[in-house]
C-alpha cells in the first residue's frame, strides 16, 4: 500500500470532516479533556520535582558523598586512636576533581576562628574575631556567594600557596569602617592572626533569622593558607573531600569512579578511608518522583480513553450514515485498504485536533495552578514542560486515533459493495 495510493483515500476522509464541523469538534472534545488534563498534571509534575531538585541541590545532601580517612580502629567496642592515618591534599582533589569530570565536583574545607585586625592601622584597634574557612577555588560555589566586588581566588593560587582572602562586607566594616567602599577594599591587606593576606574579593552576608551578628564575620582563605590564618589546634586539616554529584542520578556512578580512584591510590581503601552517603535516600527520592508521575499518568489517561472511546462512537455513527457512499466507492474500484486508510485519517485527525488544543488548554491551566500554588505556599513551583511531557502530548493523539479508529474503520472496509449500496 503505497503513500500514491493512500493519498486519495486521506483526503477524502478530510474532506467528511469538514462536511460535519460540529461533530468533528464535538468527537474532539474529549481528547481535548483528557490531553488537557494529561499534559497539565505532567506539567505540574515537572514543575514540582524541578522545586524539589532545585531544593535538594541547594542542601546537597541527598547528591553528595563525604570521603574521610580512617583515623581510630574499634577493639572490643572501644575507640583507639591510630598512630598515623592517611592525609587528603588539595592536589588529591584537583586529581579527582578531573577523575569526575562533568559527573560530580569535589569539594574540600577546614574552618575555625582567627583574630582579624587591619595590617595597616597605627590607631591601635581591638582586633575582632571571625570565622575563617579554608577552601578550594570553588569555595564560592559551594556556598552560593555573590561578590559585590573583586574576585574569588583561583586553583593557581590554591597550589602556590597564595595569602589571598575573601571577606564579608560585615567584616571589613567592622575592621575598616563602613565609609571604605567594598572596590576600594580589594587589593588592602588585613592579618588574620599573624599573617598579612591580601583581600581580593567582597561579598554580603545575609543577615540570619536569628540576627546573631557574629555569624557575619566571614572570610575564605585558600585552603594550603589556612593554617596561617586560623587558630592553632581549633581546625581540622586532615579532614576529606566532599564530592557533590550533578544530578542525584550520577550519584552512583561518582561514587563507583571514587572507589575506583581510592583503590588505585592505596589498594586496599576501605582500611585506610571511609566513604559516606546518602545513596539509598537518594535512590528513593528518584523513585518516588517517578512513581508519581506514572500515577499521576495513569489517573488521568483514563479520561484520554473515554475521549478515545467517543471518536470510536462517532466514527461507527458515521460508517452506518455513509454505508451507502462505502459501498459505491468499492463499486467503482476502492480496496479494503483504501477504506481502512480513509477512517484511520480521520480518527488521527480529530485525536490530532483534540491534541492541539488540548495541550494548549493543559499549559495554561498547569500555568494557572503553579501561580495559585506560589501565593499559597511560597514554593518555587512553575510549570514544567520536558521532553517527555513533550513525547506524550505529541504521541498519545496518534496511539488513541489508531487504537480506537481501527475498529470502525475495520467495520467499513469488510462492508459488502452489494448490500452496502443495497441500504436504506
Amino acid at each position: 500500500m503505497s503513500l500514491a495510493t493512500l493519498s486519495p483515500s486521506i483526503q477524502v476522509g478530510f474532506a467528511a470532516l469538514r462536511v460535519n464541523p460540529l461533530r468533528t469538534t464535538l468527537s474532539a472534545l474529549g481528547v481535548i479533556i483528557g490531553i488537557g488534563a494529561m499534559v497539565s498534571v505532567l506539567s505540574l509534575s515537572d514543575g514540582v520535582e524541578q522545586a524539589v531538585r532545585s531544593q535538594l541541590a541547594k542542601d546537597g545532601r541527598l547528591q553528595s558523598i563525604g570521603v574521610t580517612p580512617v583515623t581510630e580502629d574499634v577493639v572490643d567496642g572501644q575507640r583507639i586512636p591510630r598512630a598515623s592515618s592517611i592525609s587528603f591534599l588539595p592536589s588529591d582533589a584537583l586529581e579527582l576533581s578531573d577523575e569526575l569530570a562533568g559527573t560530580g565536583t569535589v569539594y574540600m574545607s577546614v574552618a575555625g576562628p582567627s583574630v582579624v585586625s587591619d595590617s595597616g592601622s597605627l590607631s591601635g584597634a581591638v582586633p575582632r574575631g571571625a570565622l575563617v574557612s579554608g577552601t578550594l577555588a570553588n569555595g564560592a560555589e559551594r556556598q552560593g556567594l555573590t561578590l559585590e566586588a573583586g574576585r574569588f581566588f583561583t586553583d593557581a593560587e590554591v597550589v602556590r600557596p597564595a595569602k589571598v582572602v575573601v571577606v564579608s562586607r560585615q567584616l571589613a566594616d567592622t575592621v575598616f569602617g563602613k565609609s571604605v567602599t567594598s572596590q576600594e577594599l580589594v587589593g588592602r591587606p588585613i592579618r588574620l592572626q599573624d599573617s598579612v593576606f591580601r583581600i581580593v574579593g567582597v561579598w554580603k552576608a545575609e543577615v540570619p533569622n536569628a540576627g546573631v551578628r557574629s555569624t557575619l564575620l566571614r572570610a575564605y582563605v585558600p585552603i594550603t593558607t589556612a593554617k596561617a590564618a586560623i587558630v592553632q589546634g581549633s581546625g581540622d586539616f586532615s579532614s576529606g573531600f566532599t564530592i557533590k554529584a550533578r544530578r542525584m542520578e550520577d550519584l552512583p556512578a561518582v561514587q563507583t569512579r571514587t572507589e575506583a580512584w581510592l583503590a588505585r591510590r592505596y589498594g586496599e581503601w576501605k582500611k585506610q578511608a571511609t566513604i559516606s552517603s546518602y545513596a539509598e535516600e537518594s535512590a528513593k527520592v528518584r523513585d518516588n518522583m517517578v512513581l508519581f508521575k506514572i500515577l499521576m499518568s495513569a489517573i488521568t489517561g483514563v479520561s484520554l480513553v473515554v475521549g478515545g472511546v467517543g471518536i470510536m462512537n462517532v466514527l461507527l455513527a458515521s460508517v452506518t450514515e455513509r454505508t451507502r457512499e462505502i459501498g459505491v466507492r468499492k463499486a467503482t474500484g476502492a480496496k479494503n485498504s483504501d477504506l481502512l486508510a480513509q477512517f484511520l485519517a480521520e480518527s488521527v485527525a480529530i485525536a490530532g485536533l483534540g491534541s492541539v488544543l488540548g495541550t494548549i488548554l493543559g499549559i495554561a491551566v498547569a500555568a494557572m495552578v503553579a501561580a495559585i500554588m506560589r501565593a499559597k505556599t511560597m514554593a518555587p513551583v512553575h510549570a514544567g514542560f520536558s521532553m517527555s511531557t513533550l513525547i506524550v502530548a505529541v504521541s498519545a493523539p496518534i496511539i488513541v486515533g489508531i487504537a480506537f479508529g481501527t475498529y470502525p474503520a475495520l467495520r467499513a472496509a469488510r462492508l459488502s459493495p452489494i448490500d452496502a449500496i443495497r441500504h436504506e
